[in-house]
């Protein structure tokens, strides 16, 4: 009987089974040991591709390869660079088809393909340049615009790369040219005026079969015009009703990055025809792209971006209204002339009553309206359905319908069951009553980032350290928890004049009734937070504050939390509590309790207390003392250099203790 090996490479279908969970390298080697192999797995070789690498040397046997086996490629990444070649290539060999038609049979299996009048003139071939079939097959692209300055060095490097405006077209000739493309990426790229938003929105609105887009560019300047309001919109509502994943997002571009720019491009305004641009009416551009009304029944998830001021609220419910099963929202800004957010925001609910996930997480104008519309919908979800809140607003607002404190915390205890994901940050409505509320209420959470930038007016948004050991915590199954504790700075961090720290007096150490009660209750913060035995990070700042008010202010100085990583020393009478987080046995990441380089962590760390977290803590592998190299070693102290140099594998130089 023949050995399995053999029996399973006779099978072609086994074979390509096999071939697509192989890079090109495995593919070229199992190619090289036959010549049947190399037969049956050519058409691997060519499924997934980067035609940069047949580009590069600019070798006409390589190019050629790559011309003769266009029609088995589906799926393809391609740079700037990358897309002017390839187009400078597909003119060179309809230009040769039209002159000569025995080479028709060569594409007698793919569809007709002329160049449109929109498209951007064919360079001038300062570099060879081979006559390629067109890619008319393809499931998949994904394009990326690359940075500014890579045309240096590049062998294949034409003109128009410096010209955004012709790469628009080249992309869109490209998309236009594989109807049945399933997946596309576009990113990076630059849309100056209108008619490049159009022409883009034109283009994907003919893939009839499209299940996943991802756009992502530049807009020219904030003056470009209402095109930048409408792109997300119309590409939504003008997709096909195949979509499964949708996300349209916007970046601005700084003066650094245009400096490669052509000369034309940057000083005509938006919308004024360079020298190669015929207007509108010559190239079929002067009509507006139909709308869609069937629903995306598919549509599960939309990045909901690249919105402005002239967008009309009722084409961003009809965005919505065609999507009956969406589950995960993200959106960016939202123009401020939406008239009633509340009603919009419960007519999305309505309209998309299975949404589960909802985030936001951008900057700019119109975010404050995005912040309270997401807060809304929220609330306008039936209770026990959202599994994530993500909210990433960096500057502070508020939410007027939220409320505060207690009652601001009480929408997010609606989901107690389902909330897994809770992530905060820039909403005045929650303060510390608030957390105090998710900490208590929603015991689904494992991944809960309440994190504010240490400020003088940003007391109030922490948790306080009497709500925080108030009750007890019903979020037991935290492993990630980025939280900010308000701490009284009087008596433990801001010492009156005379009065020795508490861990530098000599045993047995003496309390005075304050400091005793401010342990008991810190006692008390650390007893709650060893209850997380899930925990894989903690990310735990103190912000002391002036709790007399006596003009101190807020302090921002990163400091280990008062006897937190002492043991128990019975004889010393030190105040410690490090005992308390024996649970946390598969912390993996740990940042903000400790500073390495703070007094009390160099007077109160020891051998005892290193020996004890490296049993306690085996996978901790992130920490303030956990690089993997010499660096930022001045300061440490040497139970903590052996700590850090043991958990480096060695690798690093010895201490005294080894």
């Amino acid at each position: 009987m023949e050995p399995a090996t053999t029996r399973f490479f006779d099978v072609p279908e086994l074979v390509d089974h096999l071939t697509k969970h192989l890079d090109h390298p495995g593919i070229t080697k199992l190619m090289l040991t036959s010549r049947r192999m190399h037969d049956l797995c050519i058409p691997a070789q060519y499924r997934q591709i980067q035609p940069g690498r047949f580009f590069y040397d600019r070798t006409t046997d390589s190019i050629q390869s790559f011309a003769k086996n266009v029609h088995r490629v589906r799926e393809m990444l391609i740079w700037r660079h990358g897309i002017v070649y390839y187009t400078n290539c597909v003119t060179a060999f309809l230009d040769l088809l039209a002159t000569q038609q025995s080479i028709a049979t060569t594409v007698s299996r793919q569809p007709s393909l002329s160049r449109p009048a929109w498209l951007a003139p064919r360079d001038p071939h300062i570099c060879k340049v081979v006559p390629i079939p067109p890619l008319t097959l393809l499931t998949r692209l994904n394009f990326f615009f690359g940075q500014q300055g890579e045309f240096e060095g590049c062998p294949y490097y034409m003109p128009s790369y410096r010209d955004p405006k012709a790469t628009i077209t080249q992309l869109c000739w490209l998309i236009q040219s594989n109807p049945h493309l399933l997946d596309v990426k576009l990113q990076g790229f630059i849309i100056k005026d209108g008619r490049d938003a159009g022409l883009l929105t034109r283009t994907i609105s003919g893939l009839q079969s499209l299940q996943n887009l991802l756009v992502f560019f530049y807009q020219w300047d904030e003056w470009a015009g209402p095109w930048t309001s409408r792109i997300g919109v119309d590409l939504f509502l003008t997709c096909a009703p195949t979509l499964r994943t949708g996300a349209v997002k916007t970046g601005e571009l700084y003066d650094d990055d245009i400096d490669v720019f052509t000369d034309e491009f940057v000083l005509l305004s938006p919308g004024d025809l360079q020298s190669w641009e015929k207007s509108d009416e010559e190239c079929g551009l002067n009509t507006a792209t139909p709308r869609r009304e069937e629903p995306m029944l598919g549509l599960k998830t939309l990045s909901f971006g690249a919105l402005a001021g002239e967008t009309m609220e009722e084409d961003i419910r009809s965005v919505f209204r065609r999507a009956p099963n969406l589950t995960v929202l993200n959106i960016s800004p939202i123009p401020s002339i939406i008239s009633d957010v509340r009603r919009l925001a419960q007519d999305i609910a309505q309209y998309c009553p299975k949404l589960s996930d909802l985030s936001f997480h951008t900057l700019g104008e119109g975010a404050e309206v995005a912040g309270e519309l997401l807060i809304l919908i929220l609330k306008a979800l039936p209770p026990q359905q959202v599994t994530r809140f993500y909210s990433n607003y960096l500057p502070l607002f508020t939410a007027e319908s939220l409320g505060s404190g207690a009652e601001a915390g009480s929408i997010f205890r609606q989901h107690s069951g389902t909330l897994r994901m809770l992530s905060l940050s820039g909403c005045r409505n929650i303060d510390s009553k608030a957390i105090q509320t998710i900490l208590v209420g929603c015991e689904a959470l494992e991944d809960l980032q309440i994190a504010w930038k240490t400020r003088s007016n940003q007391r109030q948004l922490c948790l306080h350290l009497e709500d925080a050991i108030e009750f007890p915590w019903g979020c037991t199954k935290l492993q990630r928890l980025d939280l900010r504790i308000a701490i009284p700075d009087e008596p433990l961090h801001h010492l009156a004049e005379g009065v020795v720290p508490y861990y530098n007096r000599p045993a047995p150490t003496i309390l005075s009734l304050a400091e005793t009660a401010q342990f008991q209750s810190l006692g008390s913060l650390y007893q709650q937070i060893g209850a997380l035995t899930e925990l894989r990070s903690l990310d735990l700042k103190a912000v002391f504050f002036d709790q007399a008010e006596k003009g101190r202010g807020i302090s921002a100085q990163y400091t280990t939390f008062p006897g937190l990583f002492v043991l128990w020393n019975n004889e010393a009478g030190r105040p410690g509590y490090l005992q308390l987080l024996g649970g946390l046995t598969k912390l993996e990441s740990l940042s903000g309790p400790i500073c390495a380089m703070d007094e009390e962590a160099r007077v109160t760390i020891g051998m005892n207390e290193v020996r004890w977290m490296d049993q306690h803590w085996p996978a901790l592998g992130r920490g303030p003392f956990f690089q993997d190299d010499d660096d930022d070693e001045e300061g440490l102290s040497d139970p903590l250099l052996w700590w850090k140099r043991k958990r480096a594998g060695g690798r690093l130089r010895p201490t005294p203790y080894e």
